[in-house]
Order: structure tokens, then C-alpha cells, then sequence
């Protein structure tokens, strides 16, 4: 598959999609279009961010080092991310959030397991 234009090759400026041909029939359709969910309408922190998240193949850790940012950081990008590429959470998990701040020693065991037990019955 061939990449997506999103700049222009001779000044660099932005393309916008302006006509779309049905490879069956030929019908040309022409106007000013927006191409939902493309790379091309992200900002380019979340493009980068996702390139990084796809690099470190998940690792949360490997994407702090990467980004020279912190863990919330990391986790406030892939929600964005994930509002940008309609991707819907069913339940929200908080285990891993947990599981950082007890790691950090920032709470006890016995919050942590206060914290968990609450995430499971809502």
C-alpha cells in the first residue's frame, strides 16, 4: 500500500483531498472533502505518539524513555489517541494505574487493594 500524501512535495504545504473515482464505475466526485480518521488529521503530537507507542511495541516504560516523559503523560497521550481513532474503552481499567503508584510507593498494598476492588465493582 502506498503512503498517504499529506504535504505537498514541491512546497510543503498541506494537501486537502478534492475528488474521489470509484475504481469500478470511473464516477468522479469533486469538492472539498475531510477524511475521517486519517494519520493526515491528527496532531502531530498524537502522530508522533502513536509512532513512538507502535516503535516500543506497547511498552510503557520503553515510550517514557522514548518521550522523555512521565507515566501519566504517557497514559493521557493513548487516551487521546484513542478519542482520536474512535476507539471506545468498555470498562475503564484501573489496574495498571495502581499497580504504578504502588510500585512508587506513593500508596500501601492495602490501598492498592482498597483501590482495585472498588475498579471491579463499578
Amino acid at each position: 500500500m502506498k503512503k498517504k500524501l499529506t504535504d505537498c512535495p514541491v512546497c510543503g504545504s498541506g494537501l486537502k483531498v478534492t475528488e474521489y473515482t470509484c475504481g469500478s464505475c470511473s464516477t468522479k466526485i469533486r469538492g472539498d472533502f475531510v477524511c475521517d480518521g486519517g494519520m493526515g488529521e491528527m496532531e502531530k503530537e498524537i502522530t508522533d505518539f502513536i509512532k513512538v507507542f507502535i516503535f516500543a511495541e506497547g511498552n510503557i516504560k520503553q515510550v517514557e524513555k522514548l518521550m522523555n516523559c512521565s507515566y501519566p503523560k504517557v497514559k493521557n497521550l493513548l487516551k487521546k489517541a484513542k478519542t482520536v481513532l474512535n476507539i471506545e474503552e468498555e470498562e475503564e481499567d484501573i489496574s495498571a494505574d495502581v499497580i504504578e503508584l504502588l510500585s512508587k510507593g506513593e500508596i500501601s498494598a492495602d490501598e492498592a487493594l482498597n483501590k482495585l476492588s472498588k475498579g471491579r465493582q463499578s
